[in-house]
């Protein structure tokens, strides 16, 4: 071994040992605080754009899995007033509470009693909701599911070929910032 390669492996082994015991003591667990959040799942809601009276949807995130009882939930929830002056979106929905009820492949949102009069964009509103959140059907292949509408248990009127959620809420490229349609595929029937 030449001189020039003893000098090399002699700085090699005193970086070694110096970087192996840089005088960091042992330490057991660290506690820092609570563990990471889990993955917020993201939502589209159908609200209604205020300068003409189309189905708009809004994209919210959710801290929990999100199914039937959750989407209408935060659709129930409404529009704030920033969401309403930015996004320029409003509601149809009555101010009221409402019963989810899934059984197979139908889905029963049963507004309550508070909800009066329900109009047809309200129930599009509901529907769309429904059928944009996959999550909530089940499988991914799985047949849409069908949506029925009730306040106080009596199904409400809606529109006798039901709506297509895929084109209801046209796209705005227009206006950066406003909400766009998302495309879910299928006709929804109901009610």
């Amino acid at each position: 071994m030449s001189a020039r390669a003893a000098r090399a492996a002699a700085v090699a082994a005193l970086l070694a040992g110096c970087l192996a015991a840089c005088g960091i003591p042992t330490t057991g667990v660290v506690e820092a605080g609570e563990p990471a959040a889990g993955i917020h799942q993201q939502v589209t809601l159908y609200f209604v754009r205020a300068e003409d009276g189309a189905l708009a949807t809004v994209y919210r995130t959710a801290d929990t899995h999100v199914d039937a009882g959750v989407a209408v939930g935060m659709l129930l929830k409404g529009v704030g007033v920033p969401e309403a002056k930015v996004l320029g979106v409003t509601t149809d929905l009555p101010p009221a509470g409402a019963t989810v009820r899934t059984r197979g492949n139908t889905v029963t949102v049963d507004l309550a009693a508070s909800a009066g009069v329900v109009s047809r964009t309200a129930v599009d509103q509901i529907v769309c909701t429904v059928r944009a959140n996959p999550d909530t059907t089940g499988p991914a292949e799985a047949d849409p599911p069908q949506v029925v509408v009730t306040a106080q248990g009596a199904p409400v009127p809606w529109r006798p070929g039901g709506v297509d959620c895929s084109t209801a809420a046209d796209p705005w490229p227009d206006k950066p910032g406003r909400p766009s349609a998302a495309v879910t595929g299928g006709r929804v029937t109901g009610g």
